[in-house]
């Protein structure tokens, strides 16, 4: 904690007093108690001690500099920009007459308890809905691939978690929903008293959420809309509707002269309108979905659809709604195109994307010189259906992910990849030298590191399987790096494409990847035909942990 002698009259910080607790202080600052804690070091929020004298977030600024794109939060999850010129007091109520309703009439019902609506972890009804404005979560209650963890487009930051909580503490997606669900509670009181003195119904299940999420993407933004939108949205004539919210969302990153002040997303009107409009349709869709509009079967606070599990740390499978948001390399080609769920082979399979002998039993001998620096990565066939979803020829990826997770690495989307090959030929791939070095680099300090790396490889020209670089026909899971007798350096692998397990496992001298004098890139010598196994592998793309 920061400690120095002055009075509470500077607005950058606060000299604790007796009874004070670090709750009471965020709210009567209103700023989120997270927040506070952080900016103070401050492990145990409830070892504070009077006297002592607070740094409080800066009053002067206005919103996050990152807040450009469905990842955008302020507040516990990341230092707000004090230098964009927000003005100060900008959170002072409008000058307007409190309405006069007595509710909220918009077609939704109540949220009998705030409280509860935020409480349950992952299961909470806000972390469902708001999750789904974030992108993380579906309506009906399952996960999308970025909950287990992603990175932040805006400032690189590390998000996980339904809410994309990127603050301290977090060692899981869960207990990040568990700090930022506390965090909404905190932060509840506060939006019940604007809204009932603006004469609006806090409990109203859209205009609720709407703060909730609004608060998730930008605290600051959120009490601007409590102390300042909230009385004006009493007197639209449109009432508090959809179309009136996305106003007050945007209306919210002003200052008091007007000025919109919202500098990730280059204080452009345009931009930051058509993310609020999505964000509110996506809480209208969770809403709907989870019977919160009148004459909707309004389902019990915290209900998942049975079939979907909660995932740790990243999901296993996720519900039916949720796989259709599958990215390619996650979802076959061919189930694209029909919409049907491909079914596990028996026996030999077809010459797909993944020829392979399902027959295949030889005993492959061990190599006698082990890799140097050795992860602990178990090998997992892609056929197995115990283990691996839609287990069959094209789920090399999932295989790959889930050994990689078994390990304790959390691959990230394909947006983030590390990208090798720029073109394919009959003879191979065209690979960028400089990305080929800065793959083998990210390679090198993850296994240091213990965790292993998948990789994408190509290894017959046209057989690309609809992902994402339109070059790469596999995946595999690097794990270890050594020297061989001829002073080689080399990386072993885990390749899933069998049932065979000593074909298969890193202990097969075949599996094995050699630095390519010629390109920088990484290539495991052989045939451009035969069963994948014993192929000629190129490394296309590094597929980055989390």
């Amino acid at each position: 904690m920061s400690v120095r002698s002055t009075s509470n009259r500077d607005p950058q910080q606060y000299n604790i007093r007796r009874r004070d607790t670090l709750g009471k202080i965020a709210q009567r600052l209103g700023v989120p108690q997270a927040e506070l804690a952080r900016l103070n070091n401050i492990r145990d929020v409830n070892k504070i001690r009077a006297g002592d004298v607070l740094r409080v977030p800066g009053r002067r600024d206005g919103f996050d500099a990152n807040a450009q794109t469905t990842q955008r939060t302020d507040g516990a999850r990341r230092r707000a920009n004090t230098n964009d010129g927000f003005d100060a007091n900008v959170t002072s109520p409008a000058n307007v007459t409190a309405g006069t309703a007595s509710g909220t009439q918009n077609g939704y019902r109540n949220i009998q308890d705030l409280g509860a609506f935020t409480r349950g972890g992952s299961n909470s009804e806000a972390a469902i809905i708001v999750g789904t404005s974030e992108g993380n979560r579906t309506p009906s209650g399952g996960f999308t691939a970025s909950y287990g963890g992603h990175t932040d487009p805006g400032n690189a930051a590390h998000n996980r978690g339904s809410f994309s909580y990127q603050g301290p503490g977090a060692s899981t997606p869960q207990r990040a929903d568990e700090i930022w669900n506390r965090e909404l509670t905190n932060a509840t009181p506060a939006y019940e008293r604007a809204a009932r003195a603006a004469g609006l119904d806090p409990n109203n299940a859209l205009l609720a959420s709407t703060f909730m999420d609004l608060h998730t993407q930008s605290p600051r933004a959120a009490r601007n809309f409590i102390n300042r939108e909230m009385p004006r949205l009493a007197q639209d004539p449109r009432g508090v509707t959809r179309e009136s919210l996305v106003d007050a969302r945007v209306n919210a990153y002003r200052n008091d002269r007007g000025e919109l002040r919202a500098a990730g997303f280059n204080h452009s009107e345009t931009r930051l309108r058509a993310d609020q409009t999505r964000r509110e349709g996506a809480l209208v869709r969770a809403l709907n979905a989870r019977g919160y509009n009148e004459g909707g079967a309004q389902r019990p606070a915290g209900t998942v659809d049975r079939e979907v599990p909660i995932p740790t740390p990243r999901p296993r499978r996720e519900a039916d709604a949720a796989r259709t948001a599958k990215t390619s390399e996650e979802r076959p080609a061919a189930e694209r195109a029909s919409g049907r769920r491909q079914q596990t082979t028996s026996g030999r399979t077809t010459e797909g994307a993944t020829p392979t002998d399902l027959n295949d039993t030889a005993r492959v001998a061990a190599s006698g010189d082990r890799a140097a620096t050795q992860t602990r990565t178990p090998w997992i066939s892609q056929y197995d259906a115990n283990r691996v979803v839609d287990a069959g020829d094209k789920a090399c990826f999932r295989a790959a992910t889930a050994m990689a997770r078994a390990a304790g690495a959390r691959v990230t989307g394909p947006g983030e990849r590390i990208q090798l090959a720029t073109a394919e030929g009959p003879n191979g791939i065209t690979v960028n030298r400089q990305q080929a070095e800065r793959g083998r680099n990210y390679i090198d300090q993850q296994l240091a590191a213990g965790r292993p790396v998948v990789v994408g490889v190509n290894h017959r020209e046209g057989r690309n399987v609809g992902n994402a670089d339109r070059i790469t026909d596999h995946f595999v899971v690097v794990t270890g790096k050594g020297v061989d007798a001829q002073g080689r350096t080399f990386y072993t692998f885990n390749d899933p494409a069998t049932r065979n397990q000593s074909r298969g496992a890193d202990t097969n001298p075949n599996n094995r990847f050699y630095v390519d004098e010629r390109t920088g890139g990484l290539m495991r010598p052989g045939p451009r035909t035969g069963n994948v196994v014993q192929r000629q592998f190129e490394v296309t793309m590094v597929r980055p942990n989390a």
